[in-house]
């Protein structure tokens, strides 16, 4: 399966990088979640064509600037090259991921229409364009869109002048399957800031990129994050273990400084077997959780974290606290084993 294997292909690295750093008597770590992209493509679309089908935006539309004892102007801004630089930055992206096997950018423009009116591109076109490369999948972007906004504020505090500049994007985009005569539709939305500080006025707005190069810039950054909307995507995520002064629990602890998942495991499931008090038990449930989710197996995973709800809510005096990371830990994995199905779709995995 092309895409599951490479789309796993660090999952070795991920999972090594864990590391568990103290907090308030519990420790915490950083773990690699594998989400689910917004847009499924069919398993047999492996060739990719995205097609650039968007009007250039007016100069002098979406650009406002902010300024101490002024009132709010318009201004005038260059962005008839921000799809081309967006596209640029997504196809990148996308090859980068090694999703499909091939990936080819149609970066001239299809679109004879309005800016204002964003249009499905001409399905005579898309025909062409795909049997031109051979692509049995198109992403085409419609339209983007910028609003920027130019301003400035004052730190009374630190008695220091920032000068700032916003840029909110919004992409159109359209997905279409020639073969199976199916489109769809999707719109994603992303913002890009820059600040400077300075105690002269003057220093702070100097400290800003030229505002057309912001914005380029601001295409090239939001182009490659939108590819997490259409392919699968690692995303970093906090867990929660819980610290324990018993003497087996700390020998398990060991274990998973070492990353020695199923040593931990086996002396943790051992230990909750035999340990009476229902806080501790609820304590190591919810750790064998995080462990099975690191491991993969979410659905073991969410089993325990059950099991760990279930026993803290049976107490007799309940830390509210602890009960908080219980409950958060048992709804994450409830969202993701929700997406299982989806992610594996979206993998090509039966």
């Amino acid at each position: 399966m092309f895409r599951l294997n490479h789309i796993y292909r660090n999952i070795a690295f991920l999972v090594s990088a864990v590391v568990l750093s103290s907090c308030s008597g519990m420790l915490y770590t950083t773990i690699d979640v594998l989400r689910p992209a917004k847009i499924s493509f069919p398993v047999d679309v492996n060739h990719l064509l995205i097609v650039n089908n968007a009007a250039s935006q007016p100069k002098t539309y979406g650009h406002k600037t902010v300024l101490f004892n002024e009132n709010q102007k318009s201004a005038t801004v260059d962005t008839d090259s921000l799809p081309v630089f967006a596209l640029a930055s997504f196809a990148e992206s996308i090859l980068e991921k090694e999703f499909f096997s091939s990936v080819n950018l149609e970066h001239q423009s299809i679109n004879k229409g309005d800016f204002f009116s964003a249009s499905l591109p001409e399905a005579t076109k898309l025909k062409d364009l795909s049997e031109k490369y051979g692509a049995n999948g198109i992403v085409a972007l419609n339209r983007i869109l910028v609003h920027d906004q130019l301003g400035e504020t004052y730190d009374e505090e630190n008695a220091t002048f920032i000068a700032y500049l916003e840029a909110r994007y919004e992409y159109n985009w359209s997905i279409h399957f020639p073969s199976r005569n199916h489109v769809f539709s999707l719109v994603t939305k992303d913002t890009v800031y820059w600040e400077s500080e300075s105690y002269s006025r003057q220093r702070a707005m100097n400290g800003l990129p030229d505002r057309r190069d912001a914005l380029i810039d601001g295409a090239l950054i939001t182009g490659k994050r939108a590819v997490n909307q259409f392919i699968p995507f690692w995303e970093q995520a906090d867990r929660y273990l819980f610290d324990m002064s018993d003497k087996v629990f700390k020998s398990g602890l060991d274990s998973v400084y070492v990353k020695n998942w199923d040593g931990a495991i086996q002396i943790w499931d051992g230990l909750m077997k035999s340990v009476k008090n229902q806080t501790k038990k609820s304590k190591i449930a919810h750790n064998l959780s995080v462990l099975y989710e690191i491991k993969g197996d979410i659905k073991q995973a969410y089993d325990y974290s059950n099991r760990a709800l279930e026993t803290f809510l049976n107490t007799t005096i309940i830390d509210y606290r602890q009960m908080m990371f219980v409950m958060e830990q048992n709804g994450i994995l409830k969202a993701r084993l929700e997406e299982l199905d989806l992610l594996n779709k979206q993998l090509g995995e039966k």
